[in-house]
C-alpha cells in the first residue's frame, strides 16, 4: 500500500520468507510464530509508524498488512512490532481486535499514551498467514499493478526502473515533476489508453485528483504552482475567468492532510491548483511545535501561507498568532485549517479604520481569537503587532530578510524575542563551504538586528531544512535578540 505520509514510499509486500522447521512436532516455526500488528485507519500510517520506530517497536522485516474485512471506504492497515510469541492452538481463529490493557500485549506505557488516539486495537497475526499472503504473488507497487491491468505484465516489467515517487494526501495524489517521463511510460501514456491508466491509477490509490509537479515560479512572491493535473478537473472551467483563475473558492478542488507530531496531529488544507503544499519543511514543522518557551506568547507570522508554521506555534502553547498572508487562497486554507484544528480565528479586514492607529493593547481588546489572520501585506498589520510579540516567523522563500524590519518592530521592547528566519543558500565547496556560507549569513543578520535598534543578537543554531537544487540549501537561522536600544 502506499505511504499515507506522501513520502512516495513504495507499498510493502509479503515477500518475507520463513524458515520451515519443526517445532516439537506440532508444526513449523511459521505456522507457531505469531507477531503483534498495531491496528489503525490508513491515514493514521505514517504518524504510528513512526511512533513505533521511536520507541524501537516497528519490525521492518515483515509487511504490512490490509484488514480484508475493513469497509472499502475507510481501509484498515495492521503495522507490525517487533513483539512475538508462540501461537495457543486453543486460540481463535482469526485472533481477535485486543485493547492495549490485554495481558498479552506489553508495551511501554509512553508509547500507549503517545499512540491512543491513532491505534485502534492490537492483533496477534500467525507469521504463516502473511506467508500465505506473500505466495500470491502480486507486484510490491500499486502503480505496477496498474500498469500492469492496463498494458499487461510485460510493458509492467519495463517500466519497473521508470517508476516514480508520489505524495498522497485526501483525495488527491501528486507525482514528482519528472513522472513518467522515462522513455517506456513516455511510449505507453502517448496512446489512446492514457485516461484509463489514470483513471485506474485514481482507483487503486482511492482519490479522485491525480497531479504532477510543475516547476516553482521561485522569485515569484505569491509561489503560486505549475500543476500539471492527470485526472480530475482541479479547476471549474465553466466557472474560471479569462486569465484561467477561479472565480470563488467553490471552484476548485480542496485537499488536506494530517501531519503527524509527537501527541498530536495538524492538519493543513489547501487548493493545488492555486497554492502549494510543502513537505521538505517537516523537520521545521516538528521543531516549532516543541517549542518550549513559546506558552503563553505573542507570535507574528510574517508570511504565514496556509499556515505551515502557525498552527505549530498555536500546538507549542502560543496565546495569540497574528498571520499575515497576501494570497486570498492561502488565506483561505489558513482559515479551513483553523476550522479542522479546532483553532479560534478572526480573519482581519486590512481596510478597517481603527487598524491604522491601533493602541498596545489592541491585539487583546479587540480579539479572543487565538489565530489573527492578516489578508495583506505584513507592513500594513504593523500597527496590529509592533511590540507586541515574543516569536517571529520569516517563512517567505528564496529570502525574508526584506521584512526584517517590521519583524524587529514586531519584538517586544523590554525583553528578549526570537526570530526564525528562512532562506536559501548557494554556496560551493561542499560541506564545509556550506558551514562557511551560513555562518556569514547569519552574521550579516545579526548586524543588521542591532542596526535596526535591538541592544544585542545572538544566534542560537543553524537550521538545516532541504537541499533545493545543486549547492543549494533551505535553512533556518534562528536568533535570540535583546531589548530595545535605550535610544529607540
Amino acid at each position: 500500500m502506499p505511504s499515507p505520509s506522501g513520502e512516495g514510499e513504495e507499498e510493502r509486500s509479503a515477500h518475507a520468507t520463513t524458515e520451515r522447521r519443526s517445532v516439537d512436532g506440532r508444526g513449523t516455526a511459521a505456522e507457531t510464530q505469531m507477531t503483534l500488528h498495531a491496528v489503525c485507519a490508513r491515514q493514521s500510517v505514517y504518524a504510528l509508524k513512526r511512533l513505533l520506530k521511536q520507541h524501537a517497536l516497528f519490525s521492518g522485516k515483515r509487511p504490512l498488512l490490509s484488514s480484508p474485512n475493513s469497509p472499502p471506504n475507510h481501509p484498515v492497515v495492521m503495522i507490525p512490532t517487533t513483539l512475538t510469541r508462540q501461537s495457543d492452538p486453543d486460540m481463535d481463529d482469526p485472533e481477535p481486535l485486543l485493547p492495549a490493557t490485554h495481558p498479552s500485549i506489553v508495551l511501554p506505557h509512553p508509547f500507549i499514551c503517545a499512540a491512543s488516539h491513532l491505534v485502534l486495537g492490537f492483533q496477534w497475526i500467525r507469521d504463516s498467514d502473511q506467508s500465505e499472503s506473500a505466495r500470491k504473488c502480486q507486484p510490491a507497487s500499486p502503480l505496477l499493478r496498474v500498469v500492469r491491468a492496463v498494458f499487461g505484465a510485460q510493458e509492467a516489467s519495463r517500466v519497473v526502473d521508470e517508476l516514480p515517487k508520489w505524495e498522497l494526501y485526501d483525495d488527491f495524489l501528486l507525482f514528482q515533476c519528472n513522472a513518467f517521463q522515462g522513455p517506456h511510460f513516455s511510449r505507453l501514456l502517448e496512446g489512446p489508453r492514457r485516461g484509463e491508466f489514470f483513471g485506474a491509477v485514481a482507483a487503486v490509490f482511492k482519490v479522485s485528483h491525480v497531479a504532477r509537479k510543475g516547476l516553482i515560479e521561485r522569485e515569484q512572491v505569491s509561489r503560486p504552482p505549475n500543476l500539471e493535473p492527470l485526472h480530475g478537473e482541479f479547476r471549474s472551467k465553466v466557472a474560471s475567468l479569462e486569465d484561467g483563475t477561479a472565480r470563488s473558492f467553490t471552484d476548485v478542488f480542496w485537499t488536506s492532510t494530517r501531519f503527524p507530531i509527537d501527541h498530536a496531529v495538524i492538519h493543513y488544507v489547501w487548493a493545488p491548483s492555486e497554492t502549494m503544499y510543502s513537505r521538505g519543511n517537516s523537520p521545521e514543522k516538528r521543531r516549532i511545535a516543541a517549542l518550549n518557551n513559546v506558552a503563553g506568547a505573542v507570535v507574528v507570522d510574517m508570511c504565514c501561507g496556509i499556515g505551515f508554521f502557525a498552527f505549530g506555534y498555536l500546538v507549542a502553547g502560543a496565546a495569540k498568532v497574528v498571520a499575515c498572508e497576501i494570497s486570498p487562497w492561502a488565506v483561505e486554507g489558513l482559515r479551513r485549517g483553523a476550522v479542522l484544528n479546532g483553532v479560534t480565528y478572526e480573519v482581519l479586514d486590512p481596510d478597517r479604520s481603527d487598524l491604522r492607529s491601533c493602541q498596545p493593547g489592541w491585539l487583546d481588546s479587540n480579539t479572543s481569537a487565538r489565530l489573527v489572520i492578516f489578508p495583506g501585506p505584513n507592513e500594513r498589520a504593523l500597527p496590529v503587532y509592533r511590540h507586541r510579540a515574543t516569536h517571529v516567523n520569516l517563512g517567505l522563500l528564496p529570502s525574508s530578510v526584506q521584512f526584517l524590519p517590521q519583524a524587529v518592530q514586531a519584538l517586544r521592547p523590554d525583553q528578549d524575542g526570537w526570530l526564525h528566519i528562512h532562506g536559501e543558500l548557494a554556496v560551493a565547496g561542499g560541506p564545509a563551504g556550506r558551514l562557511q556560507g551560513a555562518d556569514r549569513w547569519a552574521n550579516q543578520l545579526i548586524d543588521q538586528v542591532v542596526r535596526l535598534g535591538r541592544q544585542s543578537a545572538k544566534l542560537v543554531k543553524i537550521h538545516w531544512i532541504k537541499s533545493v537544487g545543486p549547492a543549494k540549501v533551505h535553512l533556518v537561522v534562528e536568533l535570540q535578540v535583546g531589548p530595545q536600544q535605550l535610544s529607540q
